[in-house]
């Protein structure tokens, strides 16, 4: 009997023994690819904000030199915008508009890998965007947005030494660990169609994702995607393709990271001030992929590269020169505070924040006659950033790079009550209404202009910017001169280069300066 024991503890232990012979050697390092992506998105600035505390390209160009030298399995990748807008995107430069040309040069310095559209790159011209990408040295991306001209579809095309090279669909990228072992990563990327030209055609995203994740799953060992599309839209992505291993997004502007069924979903916060660094180990034997995403803050414990850095700097004085030719002094000191104004994009594009009430104010007192209210989209704002201290014009111009005219429009009150409700619908977005003069109950659900409950049967006078009665925010089609529920619009004449209403800018440093 204990001979019989003795032989079944034995085998029991050679058993064990192969087991996990076989799951170490599953798991050794030849056995292994890692791969590495440096995960960006929505950048619009090449220098670093905040006083220089947070983001800078000079920063990325260091993290991406030290994620290579523990992996040269690195991908560096911006999930769309980045060509608009930011201040220095609005001059010009040896006598064309810069338009995103900064912004490529020091991408070009950084050694981006992949990027794949936003919607904000078609906020340029054809012509100018075909030079950015002309411009560039890394890889574009496009699995549902193509070139329309006039109704004739292809794909967007890189000009390389004579030769257009097209946009991919898709891509299959090979990658080998020192041991010789080979994975094969397939990757798509789709944008939403919220810009609409006449240039560009989308498909609708979520079939695009679909066939191409047809296309390249019989080809690669895992696929996973590039998207600049609302968070909302990525889970029903992820629940659409629940083998897709990683959504690497954009579009939303604050970081997130979190899993829709088995599907890894993360975006960074706009501006590089974090980026997500994705460490993939793909297990060549079990064919099975670990995930571990990590957030990297970019900040001043982060040293500056030194060749991104001269183009950083190149840029900057481009714009110093830009400004003083266009009348601006940028150390003008328009006033000084003590409070930080709140210009981050998560926070005014979700509730109200000082600074947004004080540009609503700015208008106010710039209307020719008393105004009942104030309403502008968030997404005008553009700095993302908090100021405080000394503020100077080239603030004023970084918190509105876009300018534009205000103008003052009568309208009856069921319009203006359609528009504030609108403006609730679009929390999270650019089309966030920051306001004066108007208040909101929450319980009542009720809005109160000038302390006064809304009357939908008594017209209005407000003030908004120009953009906003062109129907040109986001489900704001319906808000243009045609609607029946305005009575009529005074602006300024834009030869009037006296009248600060023909530039919101203008408005907000007059206000500033009383």
């Amino acid at each position: 009997m204990k001979r019989i024991l003795l032989l079944f503890l034995l085998a029991t232990s050679i058993f064990t023994s192969c087991k996990t012979s076989q799951h170490s050697s599953s798991k050794s390092s030849e056995n292994v690819v890692n791969i590495t992506f440096l995960h960006l998105n929505d950048v619009y600035e090449i220098s670093p904000l905040e006083g220089g505390k947070v983001g800078g390209m000079a920063r990325l160009g260091t993290l991406r030199k030290e994620l290579i030298q523990k992996n040269p399995n690195t991908v560096t990748i911006l999930a769309g915008d980045f060509l608009n807008p930011s201040l220095i995107a609005t001059f010009k430069y040896e006598g064309k508009s810069i338009k995103g040309r900064q912004m490529v040069e020091a991408m070009n310095a950084v050694g981006f890998d992949w990027v794949g559209l936003g919607n904000h790159e078609f906020d340029i011209d054809e012509a100018d965007l075909q030079r950015r990408i002309d411009e560039s040295q890394f890889n574009w991306l496009a699995s549902n947005a193509f070139q329309n001209n006039k109704g004739t579809l292809t794909p967007f095309t890189k000009n390389v030494n004579g030769t257009k090279i097209p946009f991919p669909k898709t891509t299959i990228l090979t990658f080998k660990n020192t041991a010789g072992k080979v994975v094969k990563m397939g990757m798509f990327s789709v944008v939403l169609p919220s810009n609409q030209k006449d240039y560009v055609h989308y498909d609708d995203f979520f079939e695009s994702a679909k066939q191409a994740y047809e296309v390249l799953k019989p080809q690669c060992d895992f696929v996973v995607g590039i998207t600049h599309i609302n968070k909302v839209d990525d889970a029903k992505l992820a629940k659409l393709l629940p083998d897709v291993k990683l959504l690497m997004g954009g579009h939303d502007h604050d970081n997130m990271l979190f899993k829709e069924g088995n599907v890894i979903i993360a975006k960074a916060d706009a501006n590089a001030k974090t980026a997500y660094v994705h460490n993939l180990s793909f297990y060549t034997q079990t064919k099975s992929l670990e995930i571990n995403s990590e957030l990297r803050k970019i900040n001043e414990q982060i040293k500056d590269d030194a060749e991104v850095a001269l183009v950083v700097k190149k840029w900057e004085e481009i714009m110093d020169v830009a400004m003083k030719k266009a009348g601006l002094d940028k150390n003008d000191v328009v006033t000084e505070i003590s409070t930080p104004l709140d210009g981050r994009e998560s926070t005014m594009r979700n509730g109200h924040t000082n600074l947004g009430d004080l540009i609503a104010k700015a208008m106010s007192a710039a209307a020719t006659k008393p105004v009942d209210c104030t309403v502008f989209n968030s997404g005008s704002v553009r700095i993302d950033d908090q100021l405080i201290g000394k503020i100077t014009q080239l603030d004023i111009m970084r918190v509105l790079p876009f300018g534009g005219k205000i103008v003052e429009v009568n309208l009856t009150g069921s319009l203006l009550d359609k528009i504030l409700a609108t403006g609730l619908q679009n929390k999270g977005n650019g089309g966030f209404l920051q306001w004066d003069k108007i208040s909101y109950d929450e319980n009542k659900k009720q809005w109160l202009i000038n302390g006064k409950l809304l009357d939908i049967n008594q017209d209005y006078h407000v003030m908004m910017p120009k953009f906003l009665i062109e129907g040109k925010e986001t489900n704001f089609g319906y808000l243009t001169a045609q609607n029946p529920g305005v009575k009529g619009i005074v602006e300024s004449d834009e030869k009037d280069v006296n009248d600060i209403r023909n530039d919101i800018r203008k408005v907000l440093i007059a206000y500033l300066k009383k």
